[in-house]
């Protein structure tokens, strides 16, 4: 696990830059009586809010906006926290690493259920949801300790530009969710139907770079042992 925690960070994303310009000013503005503990807790909460807004589209499609202003929140809380205890200087990388991340993988269920309880996609495709974005988290984490690189982002992509991604299919979804007849007892919205093609484009990242990996780590093992006995 101490490797783990000391692998190297890779963002590489479409924000990144800006983030990286303007992140430490925000925490440098941020008053001394808040702690990277309060914004990771705030974060916790920024993810019942965006669920909560899911499930009020019962009510109205409105409530889409509590959602997205969930995604802010959370954003917010979710990028300062650890940037503040590093302004501050008063990092502690294991206690760190085992909260933030356990927090996140709970935020994404409660987010995913929330959406999987609303009148926007069924219950199965949220759940497909979680399952595919876990996989691609795990298989994050296992690379931080099989390569000593902690993958944050993919093609560009990253936590951030996946919050702004589902803020703009909330403003979409606000107005257009038509329902898709596959056969005349079967119908998907078309969130469902995203969710679903979302969900196994996690399914093959996650396979074909799992695949990838084992081969090239399956490789440098034979190599090293072939160099022990010569």
């Amino acid at each position: 696990m101490r490797e783990e925690k000391k692998a190297k960070r890779v963002i590489d994303t479409i924000t990144g830059p800006w983030e990286r310009r303007n992140l430490p000013k925000m925490a440098r503005a941020l008053p001394s009586w808040v702690k990277p503990d309060h914004l990771t807790v705030l974060g916790i909460v920024a993810g019942f809010i965006i669920a909560a807004g899911y499930i009020l589209t019962w009510q109205s499609r409105w409530w889409l906006l509590l959602a997205n202003l969930g995604l802010l929140i959370h954003w917010y809380a979710d990028s300062l926290d650890g940037t503040l205890a590093r302004v501050r200087r008063v990092e502690r990388e294991q206690y760190g690493y085992f909260v933030d991340h356990i927090c996140d993988a709970f935020t994404t269920v409660v987010v995913t259920i929330g959406l999987g309880l609303s009148p926007l996609m069924k219950l199965e495709t949220a759940l497909f949801l979680t399952i595919g974005y876990l996989l691609l988290n795990i298989y994050a984490h296992v690379g931080s300790y099989t390569e000593g690189i902690f993958r944050i982002s993919f093609n560009k992509i990253g936590p951030t530009e996946v919050r702004i991604i589902l803020a703009l299919i909330n403003f979409l979804l606000m107005f257009f969710n038509p329902v898709i007849h596959l056969t005349p007892t079967f119908t998907l919205s078309m969130a469902d139907a995203g969710g679903i093609i979302i969900s196994i484009i996690f399914g093959i990242v996650f396979i074909v770079f799992s695949i990838k990996d084992a081969i090239r780590l399956d490789r440098l093992s034979r190599e090293e042992r072939k160099a022990q006995k010569t």
